[in-house]
């Protein structure tokens, strides 16, 4: 369960940065943009679902091999210890207790992994943002714009 999960999303997060185009180098050429928050809002919704596809690949583990009866129950069991919200040791039979604690940590690491891509990827665009910033800032005390014209620019 363990591997084929991260698997999963490891190969998710990879299909989705190629995909939409999301390498650092193709992000830094980017500008930050209604259209680029919406790309944003998008990929969080893919991780979402992409979690939620791990969550049923679980239940789906616990409807077959406990004596749970419903696809539902599994699967809120799965999404509770997936997230770490509450299924304590008793939900399951004995020899499953060990899966939703193996569960629990994956899902942990996961949601974890799936944070840092997100930031990651809005650090780059934002990367663009501050760059020009900063490229601004130099002109205008290289040119004495925009202070007065009495600054100089100081060496780094």
């Amino acid at each position: 369960m363990v591997p084929i999960l991260a698997l999963t999303h490891g190969l998710g997060l990879m299909g989705m940065s190629h995909m939409f185009n999301l390498t650092d180098d193709a992000l830094l050429r980017k500008r930050l943009s209604p259209r680029s928050i919406l790309l944003v809002a998008f990929v969080a919704m893919l991780l979402f679902a992409l979690h939620a596809v791990e969550i049923t690949g679980v239940g789906l583990l616990y409807l077959a091999g406990t004596h749970i009866d419903s696809l539902e129950h599994a699967m809120v069991l799965s999404a509770s210890y997936y997230t770490t919200t509450g299924a304590g040791p008793e939900t399951l039979p004995d020899g499953w207790r060990i899966v939703g604690n193996a569960e629990s940590l994956l899902g942990l690491l996961l949601v974890g992994w799936s944070t840092a891509f997100l930031v990651r990827k809005i650090d780059r665009l934002q990367a663009r943002e501050r760059d020009t910033a900063e490229e601004e800032r130099r002109h205008r005390l290289r040119t004495g714009s925009g202070y007065g014209g009495h600054e100089r620019e100081v060496e780094e």
